[in-house]
Order: structure tokens, then C-alpha cells, then sequence
């Protein structure tokens, strides 16, 4: 199974195609590395997240805790017992909290985890072994969902255990589907992703109005890699870097948070539509489809309701992708009134 992974390239190494630049960075030889872990408080797994970061094989790293919230001395002394770095950002929003981290972190390579991920000895190693490759500016591990998981069996499938997700690959903008495969097929997730620090800090922070904690609460890790491939570099996907995801087992606030990222959804499409105006018959592309493939589940009698792990009923996601209208709109207007003017 590890040699058929490994020989599953959605991209080869020839740097000739469409929107390929001749980008790149100096080789890194055991970089250093800044584990960035924001939280908004004293979460249930957050002790066993740090306990799991503060055992890695890899031996030249730092960690960083980013409490997204006012200043909490019980949540202070209880990190303090691990070997850590403590920043605070009262402001809400895991971007926010994620761009306040990026200057004060000392290494080369930043990487990002939630606080409910447990992760291997190995796995630090493993994203590192991703930047082998001058070009990758973005690593992503395999994701594996534990705890109530309430999504259908097709998407659960295609999120965590298909051949894409299991396999080793990299991606570029000169595979002329690069935009599909970014918003259609996971490229990986927030809870356990990396970039290089230079990218960040000469291309592209996180987005403040996406992500969790903003009102459209979600995209901030797709917008990322959209931003990585249009500047001409790669995304390197490792399924050897591993992390557990625990879900909450609340069903009530997980229909909550479903209805959000569905909202959220589009809202992100809207933005990516009006502010990425280069990517817009792309993006057109991108939400047909989306509609076709919802129209034809929901027409054969496949709807996600008719399983019972799914948490909302037809009208309530029908209601949940209108309410996205409003919700990109109003963020639209936060971020203008907040954006400094000359």
C-alpha cells in the first residue's frame, strides 16, 4: 500500500505548464520549527494536544500557545507546565491569533494545529521531510476523525479515508484542475497543516475574515492554499504525518457549527467570486459543479438525510446556504470599517 501511495502524483516534478514560476527557496537542512497551537481556553484535550507535541522525535522546535481570548491566569498555569511559549490575542478569530504568532516564531517552517489533535512521535519528522522540495511552500498531513462524526458515508470517505487522502502527492497551478482540487477534493485540513515562514511574511498572512471564531467561520485553510499555488508554488501532501481529530460529542452544537460551515461556504465562495477576480471562471466552474453534484444526489434519492449520522435536514441546508448570502455581505462590511484608511 506505502509503494502505490507513493507513485500517486497529481503533479510531476517538471516545471513546465501554465501558471508554473520559477519559484523557490534555499535547501533546508533540519530546519527549525514553530508549532503554533491557538485555542480560546482551557479546551478538554488541550493537555493531552501539548503532552503529544512536547514528545516528538524531531529535536530543533518550539511551541507556541496563542490564547485567542482575554488574559486567564488559571489557563497560564496550567500551560506552564509544559515547555512553552504563551502569546496572547484578545481579538477573536484563529486567523487573527494565527498572524499574531507568525512574527514572534523563531523558525523556518510554522506549523498550525487545533487543540483537540493528538499526534505520533514521528510526525513533526514527517512534515518536515515535505519541504525536501524547494518549491513546496505548504505541507498538509492525513487527518483521522475520532468521536461522533456526523457527515455521510460518501464524504466521510472522500475527507479522511480515500485514496487521495491515504496517498503521497504534490500539487501545483500547472495541473490545469489545481482550482477543483483545492475546493473539490481535500487537500487537507487546519488542524494540521504547515507553510514556510517566508511565504507567510512575503506573499500571504491568514485571511481575518475566515476561519473560526470570524462570522463565516470557516475557508481560511483552502483561501491559503489558493494563495500558495496562484504565487507559483506547491503543495506537498503527507499522509505520514498523521493527527487524530476528536470531535466534540455534542450533537447539538455540532448541527450548530454544521449550519455554520454551510453558510460559510457561501460566503467563502462570494469571496473568492468578487476579490479573486483572476480566478473567477474558475471559481463559476467550481460552484456548477457543486450544484450538480448536490442536484443529481438530492433528485436520485440520495440525499444526506436519508442517513442517519447527517445532522441537518434538507430545508435546514437550503436555509443554511441562503443565510451564506448575508453573511459574506455583513463580514464584507466589518472588515471595510476596520481596515485602516489613508
Amino acid at each position: 500500500m506505502r509503494q502505490a501511495c507513493e507513485g500517486a502524483e497529481l503533479h510531476s516534478s517538471s516545471s513546465k505548464g501554465e501558471g508554473k514560476k520559477d519559484v523557490g527557496y534555499p535547501p533546508l537542512l533540519h530546519p527549525f520549527v514553530s508549532i503554533i497551537l491557538c485555542t480560546n481556553g482551557l479546551r478538554p484535550m488541550l493537555s493531552r494536544c501539548l503532552e503529544h507535541l512536547t514528545a516528538q522525535d524531531y529535536s530543533s522546535y518550539e511551541i507556541i500557545v496563542v490564547l485567542n481570548g482575554p488574559e486567564d491566569t488559571s489557563f497560564a498555569r496550567e500551560v506552564s507546565r509544559f515547555p512553552v511559549k504563551l502569546l496572547n490575542e484578545p481579538r477573536r478569530g484563529v486567523s487573527i491569533a494565527r498572524n499574531h504568532a507568525v512574527p514572534q516564531a523563531k523558525g523556518d517552517i510554522l506549523v498550525f494545529v487545533d487543540d483537540d489533535v493528538l499526534i505520533g512521535p514521528d510526525w513533526l519528522d514527517e512534515i518536515v521531510k515535505g519541504f525536501a522540495d524547494p518549491t513546496v511552500a505548504c505541507v498538509t498531513g492525513r487527518v483521522i476523525p475520532a468521536g461522533p462524526l456526523c457527515l455521510n458515508a460518501e464524504r466521510a470517505d472522500r475527507y479522511y479515508t480515500s485514496e487521495r487522502a491515504l496517498s503521497a502527492w504534490s500539487l501545483d497551478a500547472s495541473n490545469p484542475n489545481w482550482y477543483q482540487y483545492i475546493l473539490g477534493e481535500p487537500v487537507g485540513f487546519g488542524c494540521n497543516m504547515a507553510f514556510r515562514k517566508a511565504f507567510l511574511e512575503n506573499y500571504s498572512l491568514f485571511p481575518v475574515d475566515l476561519g473560526a471564531g470570524s462570522l463565516i467561520g470557516g475557508g481560511d485553510e483552502f483561501y491559503m492554499y489558493v494563495q500558495v499555488l496562484k504565487h507559483g508554488f506547491r503543495i506537498r501532501h503527507t499522509p505520514t504525518a498523521a493527527a487524530t481529530h476528536y470531535f466534540e460529542n455534542d450533537i447539538g452544537k455540532q448541527k450548530i457549527r454544521n449550519a455554520q460551515l454551510r453558510a460559510g461556504s457561501v460566503a467563502f465562495a462570494l469571496k473568492l467570486f468578487l476579490e479573486e477576480r483572476t480566478l473567477r471562471p474558475a471559481t463559476l466552474k467550481w460552484l456548477f459543479s457543486g450544484v450538480r453534484r448536490r442536484a443529481r444526489r438530492i433528485w436520485g434519492q440520495k440525499a444526506i438525510a436519508s442517513e442517519p449520522q447527517e445532522l441537518l435536514s434538507p430545508g435546514e441546508k437550503l436555509r443554511a446556504y441562503m443565510r451564506g448570502l448575508g453573511v459574506y455581505w455583513k463580514s464584507r462590511r466589518i472588515n471595510n470599517s476596520a481596515a485602516p484608511h489613508s
